[in-house]
């Protein structure tokens, strides 16, 4: 079993830097209530993908379709920026904004990827493919989270202020809005990166379910990223050792192991309220 694992373990370090950006950011989404935020930038960034890869077809962007994520990433900063300065607040409510977002995104993408002369072929970046994550792959991953995390962790006090009482915050001089931008632009960096490896599913289940074990089973916010990381981490190891040598698919196995840790601490919450 073990052996079977150590031949993908490149893909499984990949997969581990996937988990802990994502679990740490996703306390923010989930806190906010901004869950379906993260799954509609995730479906942007496989539609900026898709459009990468028709262009490339289509011989007008040459270049686009070997570099997909260079454009993919200028998809989902864009809805990111829109999102994080309040885009869609009006007479349309917000959730019906991002709902709109969602589905057209991902109707662009397939879209796009059914026309793409190359499309095929590289089906597999909108559906993400964990175990094709080579060493260079996890260089650029780490790359891409390490500032990420290091600048949420130097600023941890400001960005969890402004999530949690943004009118106080307001009032002691905080920027409110540039802390909600920057959240929402780093939260757009790392999904753009995480979904041409682990696909909109496995992005959406570690931005998701790691906080809410966190939040289930931690009574702090430091707790909460702990226990959120923590989940993250070991369902991409547990969900990755089954796979790989009982020939399941990788993400939805993770996603299995997020959900059974995500009940047991709604088990354990229960039973210590009683």
């Amino acid at each position: 079993m073990f052996d079977a694992v150590f031949l993908f373990k490149d893909a499984l370090w990949g997969a581990l830097v996937i988990a802990l950006a994502c679990s740490v950011l996703g306390v923010y989404v989930v806190m906010r209530r901004i869950v379906f935020v993260g799954a509609a930038l995730a479906e942007l960034s496989s539609a900026g993908i898709a459009l990468a890869l028709w262009l490339g077809g289509m011989g007008w962007a040459a270049g686009a379709a070997t570099h997909p994520v260079a454009l993919s990433l200028v998809v989902t900063l864009a809805g990111a920026l829109f999102f994080g300065m309040g885009g869609g607040r009006g007479r349309v409510p917000q959730d019906a904004t991002i709902g709109v977002t969602y589905a057209v995104a991902a109707a662009a993408g397939i879209l796009l990827i059914a026309k793409a002369a190359t499309g095929e072929a590289h089906d597999i970046f909108l559906q993400g493919n964990i175990l094709g994550i080579t060493a260079t792959d996890t260089l650029v991953l780490l790359g891409v989270s390490v500032p990420v995390l290091l600048l949420h962790l130097v600023f941890y006090k400001e960005f969890l202020f402004v999530s949690f009482d943004r009118e106080t915050a307001r009032t002691l001089g905080f920027s409110v809005d540039a802390w909600n931008l920057l959240l929402y632009l780093t939260l757009g960096l790392v999904i753009a990166f995480a979904m041409q490896f682990a696909g909109v599913m496995l992005v959406f289940n570690f931005l998701v379910l790691p906080a809410v074990t966190g939040m289930l089973a931690a009574r702090s916010m430091t707790g909460t990223f702990a226990v959120s990381v923590g989940s993250g981490l070991l369902a991409a190891v547990v969900g990755f050792c089954l796979s790989v040598p009982f020939d399941l698919p990788t993400g939805p196995a993770i996603i299995v192991v997020s959900g059974v840790l995500a009940l047991l601490a709604w088990i354990v919450r229960r039973v210590q309220e009683r």
